[in-house]
């Protein structure tokens, strides 16, 4: 029964009688707090970033999204609220550069392409080893059909790949928080 939407509680009054519709519907509710969105996806082929440009990192791999908010064929870098399920999310997410001494790598949440304030992360290039540079945990209000996505930014002076090793690679986990 996964992809069931957010309801309203049934209301009861004295005068009702347990009906198969109220049955379902209490069921309903019951699965669904059970099975909430949410969404761990990752890299599994390096992508390139350019010098000093924003990008939001492509995830091949989904471990879960028992609402299918995220294709591994299209649009991969981003997840879309799925209709029914609008509300605070909470979202971290990770760039891994792969190993390069010159200047400062970043991460960040967007939401619909723009940046979400306070979800920045800036660390310099540690000495030519991989690193990975993880988002503050955050809660974020996403509408039906909005899309979130983890984005990289580095300052090598030249184009940079991303890491794809067995315990660090680019990724997202995402799950829903509350109406």
């Amino acid at each position: 029964m996964a992809g069931l939407a957010l309801t309203t509680p049934y209301s009861w009054s004295v005068a009702d009688a347990f009906t198969a519709a109220i049955g379902n519907s209490v069921r309903d509710q019951l699965t669904y707090l059970q099975n909430p969105p949410s969404f761990v996806g990752t890299q599994g082929t390096s992508q390139s970033l350019s010098n000093q440009t924003w990008t939001p990192l492509a995830l091949d791999t989904s471990q879960t999204d028992p609402y299918a908010g995220h294709s591994t064929s299209t649009n991969t870098a981003l997840y879309v609220c799925q209709p029914g399920v609008p509300g605070w999310y909470t979202a971290c997410g990770v760039y891994a550069p792969s190993g390069n001494s010159a200047g400062f790598r970043a991460a960040r949440l967007q939401v619909n392409g723009a940046s979400v304030p306070g979800t920045g992360a800036y660390l310099p290039a540690n000495g030519g080893v991989e690193m990975g540079v993880v988002t503050p945990v955050r809660d974020v209000y996403l509408n039906v059909g909005d899309s979130i996505a983890v984005a990289g930014w580095q300052s090598s002076g030249g184009s940079l790949g991303t890491a794809i090793d067995g315990d660090l690679r680019c990724g997202l986990w995402l799950r829903f928080s509350h109406a």
